[in-house]
């Protein structure tokens, strides 16, 4: 039997990267075009991801929903974009703040939750090790892909390309041991 579950995103980008990455394991619908924004006041990635959640279910009248949030941190700015990656303003503006900065280490963090009611809930993070790029470079992804280097790697994200990233990225491992959890593995 397949879970049905709704993925609580209004990204289209974010929404065929997660249905790429869980395949056959979930049926995964989308947000109603007519679905609200849902807050995300707070300092943690947890914390969002989780009122994310609560609040789609909720609006959906107890639907399963799942969420995820994620940010790019990087130490040299103090772990800036980081939980605000969103609104950050993009992989330029980042090139823009580090022009100058020869510490490039970055990393991103991923958390994803799969909420039924409230205290019913599994919750799976996922960290992933690399450096900022000098220049944008690469066509594939999205968001922070054309500047990000994952540890091990020369090429960003975005030269490497979207199935590359669907087996490597914080995001990819943390799905995967979620969709473990739903399933009781």
């Amino acid at each position: 039997m397949v879970d049905k579950w709704v993925f609580a995103t209004k990204n289209p980008h974010k929404f065929s990267e997660v249905q790429a990455i869980l395949g056959e394991g979930i049926l995964l619908a989308p947000l109603p075009s007519d679905a609200p924004e849902a807050p995300e006041p707070y300092h943690t990635l947890y914390e969002n991801a989780l009122a994310k959640a609560a609040f789609y279910a909720d609006w959906l009248g107890g639907a399963q929903v799942i969420a995820e949030d994620s940010g790019l941190f990087v130490p040299a700015l103090g772990g800036q974009p980081g939980v605000r990656s969103a609104r950050f303003g993009g992989p330029q503006r980042l090139l823009e703040v580090m022009t100058g900065i020869s510490n490039r280490k970055a990393y991103f963090v991923a958390v994803v939750i799969a909420y039924c009611s409230p205290g019913a809930y599994w919750f799976e993070t996922a960290v992933w090790h690399g450096s900022i790029a000098e220049t944008l470079q690469g066509e594939e992804g999205f968001g922070y892909d054309p500047v990000f280097i994952p540890e091990g790697e020369t090429r960003t994200v975005a030269q490497l390309g979207d199935a590359w990233k669907r087996r490597h990225s914080h995001r990819s491992r943390a799905f995967h041991r979620l969709l473990a959890r739903i399933r009781g593995e």
